[in-house]
């Protein structure tokens, strides 16, 4: 182990560093806490377990301050909804109710039980449920039930019933392609659902519905109450009996609304542009919790500052409408609750990893105390803060004077990025020198990369190499306008703004123009060999399970993601030509810089062989580029084991295309078809 001192050395080369972050140590800490539930004096969330196979275990904080699993061992608290998986588990007055990753069906399981769980649905490989909720006052679950009639994009989906002593189905209703948020009205007459249908994504229209609740527990003819074609509604609850709360965009940001039940306009409850929701990518999840006085308690920022405030519509001209209550964290994830008196979910900043907490709530008028109380961490071991890098927020704008990427949206648009400079104890960069830097590029493509304490970035940072997330053009959190830069130029929009931020680096002075990277997953995946086929800005990139041929992944991919592309490149086959122009494999030729293809073979997702054609196209044309595929992974890493090999390949990728002579080594070349093995255990 390196012990960090006084000194600061300079290495001959300004290559990789010496670390006392290992890859083993950010495969204990890969992942953030998920779903978080206040039940009675205690709070339950769900938390990634790498070193079990990476499954999704549901924990439990007790009054005293300890903390136990609530999920026996074998059990994963997840599902495949969207394919990306929806609200996975509820507490109820008999348990715990929750999807189990491994036959899809529903589980009810007492925590102080020694009896195993017991499944309320049969096992049926076509029917997967998710996005779960219990209703107040019924001994029932109500969730999104897809089932597979076909094909895998032959889906039907509805809002079903399952009860929580018999397992008896009810369906409530099935009115969208898309459905998801089921909430029953206080008086248990009236109940909600956002719907959509292609080729929207939620995040391009939603319909907010209401309808009656029938005697017979299903529902009647439903009203729209807000959202349509070009307004995406992501979370609403029930205020009163005749009113809901909703974040919806009409006026292009997200913010909250209070919406009347039967009928009239929606009112905007605070006038900012920020943002008080997020791209509905997991459905069920939650950016604000009504609170039982009429206020609510709600995220809301821009980019790489969330804040969370009380919210309170009632508010006089001598309050404000928001409250902010002062919590030392600038990201939180997508579920919060709260009951009359504290908020629990998951926050993180530049200095405070991902952790669980609770916080007091004032009442109306008061002033916080901030009695606010961490109740998990990140599993990782502890870590010296000289180790970590301080990200910085900036915004830059095209060089008008640079080569162009034929990109519609024109010069002059910001682009948003938070850079994290090599950091080491005992190291720094030697007089003169240049530090490598690679660009990190996040998924979705709509999502957005948080300014967070991370360790995965600290990896490369203490090693010598500095990271630079890009919010790319297509971003969440930063309004509608910005968000839809990428509606028809996808691989452009995004391919510029990660090379503006680049060159933008090296104009400052802050990189080595020799020495530029790119990785990302993905839709990430996609626009680093993009911009790899397209520009000369990169020595080299890295693609985790990344889209390298549209035309084949639109022809491919799962239901939920089929008609994405119609938005971000165009409708086929009217748009195909436009898909072969960007295509990464079509133009592997024109690469300007070996790379990294990474895949794990089960994913469903993107399939393996856009990989596959990728390292085909690369080694025809006289590319170098390493290939590897991880049996057993679907998209994204979850097992220890695949995390370490993972950062470990790239590593060594980045040490040899960033040490001269550039490129790698001959007797490198090529596809490898295993993955490396995992380094000793620390």
């Amino acid at each position: 182990m390196h012990h960090p001192s006084s000194t600061q050395d300079t290495p001959p080369a300004f290559r990789a560093w010496d670390s006392d972050i290992s890859a083993a140590a950010v495969a204990r800490q890969d992942g953030t806490p998920g779903w978080v539930s206040i039940v009675g004096d205690e709070v339950w969330w769900d938390e990634p377990r790498p070193h079990e196979s990476g499954r999704r275990c549901v924990v439990r904080a007790k009054s005293d301050g300890t903390v136990e699993d609530v999920l026996p061992p074998g059990f994963d608290a997840r599902n495949s909804l969207h394919e990306y998986g929806g609200r996975s588990w509820r507490p109820t007055d008999a348990g715990l109710v929750f999807t189990h990753w491994h036959d899809r069906r529903v589980y009810l399981h007492h925590p102080d039980a020694q009896d195993a769980p017991r499944p309320l649905t049969p096992a049926r490989e076509d029917v997967t449920y998710g996005d779960l909720y219990v209703p107040p006052s019924r001994d029932e679950v109500w969730a999104v039930r897809e089932t597979r009639i076909g094909g895998a994009r032959d889906i039907e989906r509805a809002l079903v019933s399952v009860s929580l002593s018999t397992g008896t189905e009810r369906t409530i209703s099935a009115t969208h392609h898309f459905v998801t948020c089921p909430r029953l009205s206080p008086d248990g007459r009236h109940v909600s659902w956002i719907g959509w249908d292609h080729p929207n994504m939620p995040w391009d229209g939603t319909e907010l519905c209401v309808a009656p609740m029938k005697e017979d527990g299903t529902a009647g003819v439903h009203g729209v109450r807000a959202g349509g074609p070009r307004e995406s509604v992501v979370q609403a609850e029930w205020r009163d009996g005749d009113s809901l709360w909703a974040v919806t965009d009409p006026d292009g940001w997200w913010t909250l609304h209070v919406v009347p039940a039967h009928g009239g306009p929606a009112q905007a409850v605070a006038a900012v542009e920020e943002e008080f929701g997020g791209a509905l990518w997991k459905p069920g999840s939650t950016w604000f919790a009504p609170l039982p006085d009429g206020r609510a308690v709600a995220v809301h920022g821009t980019g790489a500052g969330r804040r969370i405030s009380l919210v309170d519509p009632e508010a006089g001209p001598e309050r404000s409408v928001l409250t902010d209550l002062g919590l030392p964290f600038t990201d939180f994830i997508q579920s919060v609750d709260a009951d009359a008196g504290r908020l629990a979910t998951a926050g993180a900043s530049p200095t405070l990893p991902y952790s669980v907490f609770t916080t007091a709530l004032p009442d109306p008028g008061a002033t916080h105390d901030r009695d606010t109380r961490i109740l998990s961490s990140r599993a990782a071991p502890p870590v010296d803060p000289a180790w970590l890098p301080l990200p910085t927020a900036r915004s830059f704008h095209r060089d008008a004077a640079a080569p162009p990427v034929d990109d519609p949206s024109g010069a002059g648009s910001p682009v948003h990025a938070h850079l994290y400079p090599p950091t080491h104890p005992c190291h720094a960069a030697p007089d003169g020198r240049r530090p490598p830097w690679v660009v990190f590029v996040h998924g979705g493509p709509t999502g957005d990369y948080p300014m967070v304490q991370d360790l995965e970035i600290a990896y490369f940072t203490s090693r010598g190499i500095g990271v630079a997330t890009v919010d790319y053009g297509g971003s969440v959190g930063y309004g509608r306008a910005y968000r839809e830069r990428l509606n028809g130029a996808w691989g452009l929009v995004d391919v510029q703004d990660c090379v503006t931020v680049a060159r933008a680096l090296v104009s400052e002075g802050l990189a080595d123009p020799g020495r530029l990277a790119i990785r990302g997953g993905s839709a990430g995946g996609w626009t680093a060999l993009a911009a790899l086929t397209h520009t000369n800005a990169f020595a080299g990139a890295v693609s985790f399970y990344g889209i390298t041929d549209p035309l084949t992944w639109a022809a491919t991919t799962h239901d939920f993601e089929s008609r994405y592309l119609d938005g971000l490149i165009g409708p086929l086959p009217q748009s195909a030509t436009l898909y072969e122009q960007r295509s990464p494999v079509l133009a592997a030729d024109r690469a300007s810089g070996p790379a990294l293809l990474l895949h794990g073979l089960d994913d469903t997702i993107v399939d393996p062989a856009q990989s596959s054609a990728m390292a085909e196209a690369l080694r025809a044309a006289g590319i170098a580029c390493e290939h590897v595929e991880f049996p057993g992974e679907r998209h994204g890493w979850r097992r220890a084991e695949t995390i370490r090999a993972a950062l470990e390949a790239e590593i060594c990728f980045y040490e040899r295309i960033f040490a001269p002579p550039a490129g790698l080594p001959a007797d490198t070349a090529g596809s490898t078809d295993a993955a490396p093995a995992p380094a000793e255990r620390s």
